[in-house]
């Protein structure tokens, strides 16, 4: 994807301008060029404009260096993508059982929920790893009943502000994945108490996606059609629909 484009894309999730977006760093018209993808940006003016609003290097840009496979599963799953799952060369006997779950899912082929449910549990049992607890935790979220979320939520609820950057997302997405199962269960008091937990998270770029689609839920919640159109028509313009299992 290129820088003007990834800009577009992260300044739309943020609901800001163009003018606001570039926050005087460059001139609106000059901006206006990069985003078309028209004029190119000099490193240090989009380290401004990143850093004006709080948009991390790391999440803007795809990693350069290979990244542990395990990590790279994560992300993968996190991006919906099935396709880098399936390439992955997973030697562990317990990634691969995780991989085939996360396919499971995003193909939305989970009748054996309560299979995977219990190779989930017992793999939770033997690791002590909190970003593959978490990552665990964010499965199971799609697969146990409304009942069974009550441990999840407990475990997920602790303090956010010493999580590191893919932890946090995991956590966003997973209250993310309570909202909606509250939500189309009719139990919207719920689903706006993890609305209100994914707001307080710190605002990391990398979480700008899951407080976009929590915005949206929060608008039908509050019956606000259009904020709610408005935000679905965002998320269809950069690519992001498919995040919302409703939207697809």
């Amino acid at each position: 994807m290129k820088i003007g484009t990834q800009l577009k894309n992260t300044r739309l999730l943020l609901g800001l301008t163009q003018e606001q977006f570039s926050a005087g760093i460059v001139s609106e018209s000059y901006y206006s060029r990069v985003e078309n993808n028209k004029s190119n940006i000099d490193m240090d003016s989009l380290l401004k404009i990143l850093n004006y609003n709080q948009v991390s290097l790391h999440d803007f840009f795809e990693p350069v260096l290979k990244e542990d496979v395990d990590e790279e599963l994560i992300r993968a799953f996190l991006n919906h993508d099935a396709n880098k799952i399936k390439k992955l060369n997973l030697a562990n006997r317990n990634t691969q059982m995780i991989a085939k779950v996360m396919l499971a899912i995003l193909n939305k082929k989970i009748s054996s929920s309560e299979k995977y449910s219990l190779q989930l549990e017992n793999y939770l049992s033997e690791t002590n790893e909190r970003q593959n607890k978490y990552m665990v935790y964010l499965l199971l979220a799609y697969l146990c009943d409304l009942k069974q979320l009550k441990k999840i939520m407990d475990e997920i609820t602790e303090d956010v502000s010493n999580q590191d950057e893919l932890t946090l997302r995991i956590s966003a997405r997973t209250e993310l994945v309570i909202i909606e199962r509250f939500y189309n269960a009719g139990k919207e008091k719920i689903a706006r108490q993890f609305i209100e937990m994914i707001n307080a998270f710190p605002n990391n770029s990398n979480i700008i996606l899951e407080k976009t689609i929590a915005r949206y839920y929060l608008a039908l919640i509050n019956k606000k059609k259009e904020e709610a159109d408005e935000i679905s028509k965002i998320l269809k313009i950069t690519g992001y629909s498919k995040y919302l299992f409703d939207m697809n």
